[in-house]
């Protein structure tokens, strides 16, 4: 006998009669390796009662031999005890299956044999999964989340919330899409409770972060009734991609390591005796203590996909869910993982017989595109790995294998890898390395723009792809191909198509630039044009054309348009025949206009009058001729003309003040003169028109109606006061809300649901879409953290979001002719206080460099005796003061105010070293500037508090004396963390006004 047979005769004892299993023709043996080889577990590692993942492969395994749906597949020890086993799928004709083994014991940096036995026909399935998963091996519920969906120890009663199958890290799992979850119960009595130990665990491929995996718990009760307490473990997928457990109190514990969206990932939480644990992958990732952290109760319930049967906004793929009543050990964790990835190193094939080693074909070329097969011979080998060596990296392609296809990836030029074959025997490991050549075959596209020089961003332009080597990817059945277009520079409203792009309409005047991604399933090719935007200095005004049917309606408001006047249009069908139809306009009683007409042939008439705005109110008279008699038939008073805003955002444009104000606000007092529409808070249009009000008692039927908040009122009586016009004003603030949340529903407008859709109805039913002068946005708190859907932090998607919304407003209210946007306060609502937040107002202070109709406004400067609830809200007087800083811009935009200063907020235009030792810098500002002493504190370099000796003012520029040469790259002013919502130490523009905070912007070199 060669050493190699008698390693392998010592490995695994005699096979003697097959026992326990007489009956079975056939027997096999597997070796679970907890050796470097394997599963790399510590010597000291001793894991009893473990369920072994047992997975079946047609590459080694006849499933012609065994029984339909395996039923008569067994196992057993190396020394022939039976072992208790769960079948969790089979499926012969795809040639796999999955098994749960319950093994005794595992021994750390050892090899053991497992025994399978098949083939008796007269066999009846043993598997049963609480004999493999139960109370006296630590578990308190195990979901495999296949169908019928149950758990395997009855703790829960999971009920399905319209997830589906789908194939999982075992067998099948559940496929999540938002809204989609699995309840588990609410009143679950049989879970760990109290301050007992714990591990609560699921694998999941996330398709989005800042979401929730499984919870369970009881919120807002505890086993103690000690109020602080964890009373609740809840499995998060954080945004940006980051995992945590959470118990509302000082259980629970942050992960030092991330999953990867769109991976497969194995998350565990363990507590005991006050220390918090997380498992990322079998790896401990993170760890906290606090005595006496947790004291959930003995009834709670539980969830999938969601946060306290709720809130289901899980999407991706959940499996393999389990909770234990101990804390499982490093080693328990890391042998599940490892046992259960997808390239397990647990546990081999069945072993087959012979010495032979090796592979072929010993070398290989292919060209890109297709794929090679290379066979193994390894007789004896006990695991098999094959790995793919590109560019100095190995990774493992495929594990227990004795056959091996290698897909040729695209390539640009030929290429040379190594794909290695290593299969573990018992006296070492042996490897064959076979060369790979991959030939390039498929041509990537070359690709060049083609679009005019210049556009005035008006009329219709596209941007055509060419590419020039066509022919080369027709002949090479590559011509299909994918292209992603962006626009960078300005905002302007364009839609993507398969082969081309459609500028539509832009609102920037300045260069921008059109890129194209283009690929066909190899290197993407970029390419790009430069467009220099003009838009014409006056855009004509566009007529909303009126409803066949559509007459005033008492309190109606009426927008003035770029002439000066509004129109009133009465239009209707007659019921009964009429000699002729008479339309009188009068203006505080007086007659101004009359009309008669005599009814077309269908009956239908046609009035339109022009409207001049001012402090009149109008009354319109329809009368009706019949046989020479006239009667007049219908009459509408209190219509007015002026002008239309939209106040959008969330809280702080909302803008009810403090209490939601009483019944009758008697510092800003009704007038006939400032209107709305409808209601702000519900978006209903039922009680239509009405004089605007602050607020209304909040819980009161009206509460809504007519409202436009604090600041509104302010403005509107001022420009009311001063220009002797009327205005009117649709809030449709909503507070708490993301800029996501007021996108647009493409495939539904007007949706009720949404914020954008309720707005929307309401200027339709007050019929001035096209009457919309401006947009007042004060929005962002809620979006300086990483809630958004994107999964990453919200300000890199503020910008897009914000352009989009504005092309919305565009295409609804096409008359709109400005923008005001306010930057929030620094860590404004205590949301920021972090560099996220920091760059959110970063990314608000430099929106208008995207348009040619933006006014932006600071609000660092508002302070007044009361500030409201902390840094967040402000009080009427803030309020108050918000409206004195914009209500200018508004006056100079839509009544030609000729300031004698700039109005706006003081804007950075560039910040830049200044002198060979970067001891100085110089920020240049849109306007004069003033310097405070006490300012130089808010002024950071790369984050740290920048060392600033002196400081002082020409012209537009501030120049900041370094008390040493600097090496930053970035300058900032102003970060939330610092931010103590007082004055004293802002920085003013020569106007007054408190200069826009700035973060990370770039410092280009003063040489």
């Amino acid at each position: 006998m060669t050493m190699f047979a008698l390693m392998i005769a010592t490995l695994l004892p005699p096979l003697v009669a097959a026992a326990p299993y007489p009956g079975w023709r056939h027997t096999g043996s597997l070796v679970i390796l907890t050796t470097p080889d394997g599963a790399n577990l510590p010597a000291s590692a001793r894991l009893e009662a473990f369920p072994l993942l047992v997975r079946l492969d047609r590459d080694w395994f006849d499933f012609s031999q065994a029984s339909a749906g395996g039923s008569d597949i067994r196992f057993s020890s190396d020394s022939g005890k039976p072992l208790d086993y769960q079948l969790e799928h089979y499926d012969a004709k795809k040639g796999t299956a999955s098994f749960w083994v319950r093994v005794p014991v595992i021994r750390g940096n050892a090899r053991q044999e497992v025994r399978l036995h098949w083939g008796n026909p007269q066999a009846t399935s043993a598997s049963d999964g609480k004999k493999v998963f139960a109370a006296d091996n630590g578990f308190a519920s195990v979901l495999h989340l296949d169908e019928p969906m149950r758990d395997e120890l009855g703790s829960l009663v999971p009920k399905n919330l319209g997830t589906t199958l789908a194939p999982g890290i075992v067998g099948a799992g559940r496929h999540f899409e938002r809204g989609q979850g699995i309840d588990c119960g609410d009143h679950i009595t049989n879970f760990p409770f109290s301050d007992d130990p714990f591990t609560s665990e699921a694998w999941f491929r996330a398709g989005i972060a800042g979401t929730t995996v499984f919870y369970w718990g009881r919120y807002a009760t505890r086993f103690n009734g000690k109020t602080g307490d964890g009373n609740e473990v809840s499995i998060n997928i954080g945004a940006p991609a980051s995992l945590n457990w959470a118990s509302d109190g000082p259980g629970g514990v942050v992960s030092a390591t991330s999953p990867r969206l769109g991976e497969w990932t194995h998350v565990a939480a363990t507590y005991e005796k006050g220390a918090s644990k997380i498992y990322v992958n079998g790896k401990l990732t993170g760890t906290r203590q606090h005595r006496g952290a947790m004291s959930i109760v003995r009834d709670i319930g539980a969830c999938l996909g969601g946060m306290r049967n709720s809130d289901y906004r899980y999407v991706g793929e959940i499996d393999e869910v389990r909770v234990s009543r101990v804390a499982r050990s490093a080693d328990w964790i890391s042998l599940h993982h490892e046992n259960c990835k997808p390239l397990q190193t647990v546990i081999g094939p069945v072993i087959r017989t012979g010495e032979d080693f090796g592979v072929s074909p010993s070398a290989i070329q292919i060209r890109e595109g297709a794929a090679a097969t290379l066979t193994a011979r390894a007789g004896g080998a006990v695991k098999l790995y094959w790995t793919v060596e590109k560019e100095g990296v190995e990774t493992v392609a495929a594990v227990d294998r004795f056959s091996f296809t290698l897909p040729a990836t695209r390539v640009i030029g030929d290429t040379r890898l190594k794909v290695r074959f290593k299969a573990v025997f018992p006296e070492g490991v042996q490897t064959r390395e076979i060369p790979v050549t991959i030939q390039e075959d498929i041509p990537e596209p070359v690709v060049t723009l083609q679009a005019p020089a210049q556009w005035d961003g008006r009329e219709t332009m596209e941007v055509l792809p060419v590419i020039s080597n066509i022919a080369a990817l027709r002949a090479r059945d590559a011509a299909g191909t994918r292209i992603t277009w962006s626009v960078l520079g300005g905002a302007v409203i364009h839609e993507s198509k398969p082969d081309r792009l459609v500028l539509k309409r832009s609102q920037y005047t300045g260069p921008i630039t059109v890129r194209a991604s283009v690929g066909n399933g190899g290197a993407e090719t970029v390419a790009t044009t430069r467009i220099q935007v003009t838009e014409p200095a006056k855009d004509p005004w566009v007529r909303r054309i009126p409803g066949r049917e559509e007459r005033p309606v008492s309190n109606q408001f009426y927008a003035r348009d770029d002439k000066n006047q509004g129109t009133l249009h009465y239009n209707g069908v007659m019921t009964e025949a009429a000699d002729s139809v008479t339309l009188r306009l009068l203006a505080d009683g007086k007659l101004v206009q009359s009309d008669t007409r005599k009814p077309e042939a269908d009956k239908s008439y046609a009035f339109s009058f022009p409207l001049k705005p001012g402090l009149i109110r109008y009354s319109v008279e329809f009368a009706i001729t019949r046989n020479g008699a006239t009667v007049v038939a219908d009459t509408v008073g209190n219509l007015v003309c002026g002008d239309a805003y939209i106040i959008q955002g969330q809280s702080n444009a909302e803008a009810t003040g403090p209490n939601n104000g009483p019944t009758v606000d008697a510092e800003t007092p009704f007038s006939d003169w400032i209107r709305s529409y409808g209601n702000q808070y519900s978006g209903e249009i039922r009680q239509g028109w009405g004089n605007a009000v602050r607020t209304r008692i909040w819980g009161r039927p009206d509460y809504g109606q007519c409202q436009i908040g604090a600041w509104g009122m302010v403005m509107a009586t001022n420009l009311v006061a001063k220009y002797r016009i009327p205005v009117c004003i649709l809030n449709g603030a909503v507070g708490g809300t993301r800029i996501d949340q007021h996108q647009r529903n493409e495939a539904n407008p007007n949706d009720p649901d949404s914020i954008y859709g309720r707005l929307l109805t309401r200027i339709q039913a007050a019929r001035l879409t096209h009457g919309i002068r401006g947009v007042l946005w004060h929005q962002g708190e809620n979006n300086q953290g990483s809630s958004s859907p994107t999964g990453d932090y919200d300000w890199k998607s503020y910008q897009q979001d914000f352009i989009d919304l504005s092309a919305a407003w565009k295409r609804d209210y096409p008359n709109i002719r400005h923008y005001y946007m306010h930057q929030i306060w620094p860590s404004g609502c205590n949301m920021g206080g972090t560099p996220a937040g920091d760059m959110l107002l970063e990314v608000q202070r430099t929106l208008p460099l995207l348009y040619s109709n933006m006014r932006i406004m600071s609000t660092l400067g508002i302070v007044s005796e009361s500030s409201g609830r902390g840094l967040c809200h402000f009080d009427l007087d803030g309020y108050a003061q918000i409206a004195r800083l914009t209500g200018p811009l508004v006056e100079q935009d839509s009544h030609g105010f000729a300031p004698d200063r700039v109005l706006g907020a003081p804007n950075l235009k560039n910040a830049r070293y200044n002198g060979p030792d970067n001891s100085e810098i110089v920020l240049e500002f849109d306007q004069p500037m003033a310097w405070k002493e006490a300012a130089r504190t808010w002024f950071r370099l790369d984050g740290v508090v920048a060392p600033i000796s002196a400081g002082k003012v020409s012209g537009n520029s501030l120049i900041l004396q370094l008390a040493a040469p600097a090496r930053a790259k970035t300058i900032s002013y102003l970060s939330g963390k610092d931010w103590d919502g007082k004055p004293d130490r802002l920085l003013y523009g020569a106007n007054g006004i408190a200069a826009l905070a700035l973060a990370e912007v770039p410092l280009a070199s003063g040489k």
